[in-house]
């Protein structure tokens, strides 16, 4: 009969037990519940982004979606792009290009992170993204229109690009000079790239402008110095000649208006051209042999014969000239040029401190050329010709006296030998 009370004791020691533990694990369990209530309130759905995710390097954590996107927002939001070029701005407006941040996507996109419809795989990316040691990470997107960036870049090159001139003389009433320009060439692809590198990298620092500058071969400086007529020569031809006084024309006005720097040579081959009908001229009497017959330029050695005793007058370095093989009849022995198709040719050159202006013009019956240049380069001029015969042909030597500063020099230009 003990044996039962002691049985019955000890069964009843044991629910008792039982119920203890059952009461602590049902606490436990309650407070657990009310645990994981607590951070599901406070850390997990509390209307916040979780712990430890930045995006564009911005902490958004524990922000909402309006705190994130305005802590963005101040170190990433488009804004208009300053170019700039020589002292000049140019602006691309953001909104001109459709140009867009996709801010509040990745706020979206990071919100949902610990949100995505089951809580065991919120729990699970909450934990996973508190454990990461550099945190979950986003990249900002950029977004425009490129056709409209284009316009933009087109519109800037239509500003900036001109074409470079040269300077140039007009001989009127007085001298004066038409100044020069530089030329501006926008490279459109170069800047392209630049924009393009500053937008997707979200920097808004000025970009300085690619420009290509193509300098004038003939500056304002270079000619600013023409002030004076060096020197001028005319001759007279029967203008009843149509097609001969066409030519002449043709090749003065092809020798008109050029300027020689100092130390540059002139070719009165190179400029008129190859004397053929399919270069503008016609055919008129020339010089072949002893005969006089009809040819493509004939009239062109007039021309070239005026600008000859021009250059001559002038003081200019006489490099090439060469006599008819008969004397003309609208300058003495000694003093024409004849030219001809990868044969002979005029040259000449600006042996001067400054620029010269050749001017060459046919008027009615005439034609004329004349050397400018500056003041400073006028010098005087004597010309000498020594008529003899050689060979029983008709002969001259010609020689030039320059006299500057006081002092004189006499220097050998060519000699001359004509057919009976």
């Amino acid at each position: 009969m003990g044996d039962d009370i002691e049985r019955k004791s000890a069964k009843k020691d044991k629910n008792k037990l039982y119920k203890r533990l059952g009461i602590a694990v049902g606490i436990i369990i309650v407070i657990i519940c009310i645990s994981i209530n607590s951070f599901t309130k406070k850390s997990l759905y509390n209307g916040k982004i979780a712990d430890n995710i930045f995006i564009q390097g911005v902490e958004v954590s524990n922000m909402s979606k309006k705190e994130a996107i305005e802590a963005i927002n101040k170190k990433y939001k488009p804004q208009n792009l300053n170019l700039s070029y020589d002292n000049n701005n140019y602006e691309i407006d953001f909104e001109d290009i459709d140009l867009k941040y996709n801010s509040e996507e990745l706020v979206e996109k990071a919100y949902n992170t610990t949100r995505t419809g089951s809580y065991f795989n919120d729990i699970t990316s909450y934990i996973s993204m508190s454990m990461k040691s550099e945190g979950e990470k986003y990249t900002i997107k950029v977004t425009y229109d490129e056709e409209k960036l284009d316009e933009c870049l087109n519109k800037f090159a239509n500003e900036i690009n001109q074409d470079f001139k040269n300077a140039s003389v007009y001989i009127g009433s007085g001298i004066s000079v038409n100044p020069s320009k530089t030329g501006l060439k926008f490279e459109t692809k170069e800047n392209k790239e630049l924009v393009k590198e500053a937008l997707n990298n979200k920097k808004y620092e000025t970009i300085d402008l690619k420009v290509s500058v193509t300098k004038p071969k003939i500056s304002t400086e270079d000619v600013s110095s023409i002030n004076t007529c060096l020197a001028s020569f005319s001759t007279t031809f029967n203008s009843a000649l149509i097609e001969r006084s066409y030519n002449i024309g043709l090749s003065a006005q092809r020798c008109n208006n050029v300027i020689l720097k100092p130390g540059e040579t002139f070719s009165y081959n190179e400029h008129t051209g190859m004397r053929v009908l399919s270069n503008g001229y016609k055919k008129a009497s020339v010089i072949i042999g002893d005969q006089y017959e009809d040819a493509p330029g004939g009239g062109v050695c007039q021309t070239s014969t005026t600008l000859f005793n021009a250059a001559l007058l002038s003081g200019l370095k006489i490099d090439q000239v060469r006599n008819h093989s008969k004397t003309s009849p609208y300058v003495p022995r000694g003093r024409d040029a004849m030219v001809n198709d990868g044969d002979s040719d005029l040259r000449f050159t600006n042996n001067f401190d400054h620029a010269v202006y050749v001017q060459c013009y046919r008027s009615g019956s005439s034609v004329s050329a004349a050397i400018y240049g500056a003041s400073q380069d006028k010098v005087g001029v004597n010309i000498k010709v020594d008529n003899f015969t050689y060979n029983g042909r008709p002969a001259a030597k010609t020689y030039r006296t320059i006299t500057e500063n006081g002092k004189s020099k006499t220097s050998y230009i060519y000699t001359s030998v004509y057919r009976k």
